[in-house]
Formats: C-alpha cells, sequence, structure tokens
C-alpha cells in the first residue's frame, strides 16, 4: 500500500512541477543549467570556440553525475603530467604532500574528490588532515 502511495505522491509532484520547464521550451530549459555557477577558467574555454554546454563535460544534454575522470585529463594532462604540476618543493621541510600523489590513493584519487565546477572546491585529505593548499583554484 506504502509503494501505491509514494507512486501517487511521485504523479501529483511531476503533473506540478513539469509545467515549469514545459512552458518556456527546452532551449531555455538548457539556457539555465548553462547558466550554472561554473568556474571562471573554464567560462573561458567558450573564447577559444569550444562548446561549453553540459555535453563538453559530461557528455549528455541533461547530466545526472559527474564527468568521468578521462574527462578532466582530456583537458588537464595525464595522471603524472597532474601530479608533476603540484610536486613539492624539496628544500621547503614545511612543504604538504602532493595532493595529486596522494599517500593513501596515490595518482589514482577521483577528480571531483576535491574538484568541484558547480560548488566550492574542498580539499578531501582535509577529513583527516589539516592541509592549506593555497594555490588550489576554488
Amino acid at each position: 500500500m506504502t509503494k501505491i502511495w509514494t507512486a501517487l505522491l511521485m504523479l501529483l509532484a511531476g503533473m506540478f512541477t513539469a509545467p515549469l520547464f514545459a512552458a518556456d521550451g527546452e532551449a531555455a530549459f538548457h539556457q539555465r543549467l548553462n547558466d550554472m555557477n561554473v568556474k571562471s577558467y573554464h567560462q573561458s574555454l567558450g573564447a577559444t570556440g569550444r562548446d561549453t554546454s553540459c555535453q563538453l563535460c559530461h557528455g549528455t544534454k541533461t547530466p545526472v553525475s559527474a564527468p568521468d575522470d578521462r574527462t578532466c585529463l582530456n583537458c588537464h594532462g595525464s595522471r603524472d603530467q597532474v601530479a608533476a604540476l603540484t610536486l613539492p618543493d624539496p628544500k621547503d621541510k614545511n612543504a604538504e604532500p602532493n595532493p595529486h600523489d596522494s599517500m593513501h590513493y596515490g595518482k589514482d584519487a577521483p577528480c571531483t574528490m576535491c574538484h568541484n565546477e558547480h560548488r566550492p572546491s574542498e580539499i578531501y585529505c582535509n577529513s583527516c588532515h589539516l592541509f592549506k593548499y593555497p594555490n588550489m583554484k576554488p
């Protein structure tokens, strides 16, 4: 009986929310998606002539999950190249460890563990440690 009530409620909710998307059409809906908070350093991709719609990273018009790491690495280089960009200074005794070559995950941590496009990025390591990584892009 609970399943029937749940299905009925979902159907009713859909009746009231669907017109919000249908009233101004699919193009307007996708414009709202494009207006989502996109990091400034990724907004500049439009100036290079690249398609900056959801499909660039998510591969679909209506994304439902984070992009695959291969998508990030297509633009940012291999895991080894990314790790080489964040090598700690060997002369600095207080240097923090390389976030892209972690002692726990090596170079295999998913990009979206720390880097988020539509919300603030966060340092996943700080759930146990306290690192600053001052050069991390927001």
